[in-house]
């Protein structure tokens, strides 16, 4: 009893901690933002259900969060509790989320030019094939109609990360065999013997492990 009651303890003072650690605001109170019907169709956020995940600091401290979701266009995550809603603090260096359909993405915070953001790394390696969600504004017209409304729609870039250096690029078959400059000569034949198409994640993702097969 004595064991349970000493364990029940550090798991409240752990929840004490976490609260102190991501949240953000005045005074050091979490930041609250209004829960409010926004009237441009879509969604700003990567997940549109709350989630749990696994959040891990600069200072490498881990934490498992319920009710999280990323929202893409303040590149921040945010929490529900007790029917608030709180932003996480910018002391994240990585997290890992459930998306809508039950898949896990594992992200990691990069600077990119004076941008700094959320990037999943969907292949790793001596090259690391990175993905960026963005959310963004379009004006879409009824066809019937004609009438035109605000709509979010998301939208995703995809980066190389190698020797530290990062760069973005449209995946075509001469972008990533520039990318892949220093192996064009296999790259190409691969793409062509397994009739990959760029426009597919999953034949962009082949090449960058058969890349990081590659001496």
């Amino acid at each position: 009893m004595k064991k349970l009651f000493l364990i029940l303890i550090l798991i409240g003072l752990t929840t004490y901690i976490f609260a102190q650690n991501v949240t953000v605001g005045s005074g050091a109170k979490p930041l609250l933002k209004s829960v409010v019907k926004n009237p441009v169709e879509g969604s700003p956020y990567f997940n549109t259900k709350y989630a749990n995940g696994i959040i891990k600091t600069v200072s490498q401290k881990v934490f498992d969060i319920k009710n999280v979701r990323y929202n893409l266009e303040t590149q921040q995550l945010e929490y529900t509790e007790n029917e608030n809603v709180y932003a996480i603090q910018d002391s994240v260096q990585s997290f890992k989320l459930l998306d809508s359909t039950g898949n896990s993405h594992q992200f990691i915070k990069l600077k990119f030019g004076q941008a700094e953001g959320f990037y999943e790394a969907v292949a790793e390696g001596n090259v690391t094939l990175l993905k960026k969600y963005s959310a963004k504004k379009e004006i879409v017209e009824d066809w019937f109609t004609k009438k035109k409304t605000d709509k979010l729609a998301q939208h995703a870039a995809y980066f190389s990360s190698k020797v530290g250096t990062i760069q973005k690029f449209v995946p075509s078959t001469k972008n990533i065999t520039t990318v892949l400059a220093d192996k064009k000569e296999q790259i190409t034949a691969y793409i062509k013997n397994e009739q990959l198409d760029l426009k597919q994640e999953d034949d962009l993702i082949k090449i960058c492990k058969y890349y990081n097969t590659l001496q």
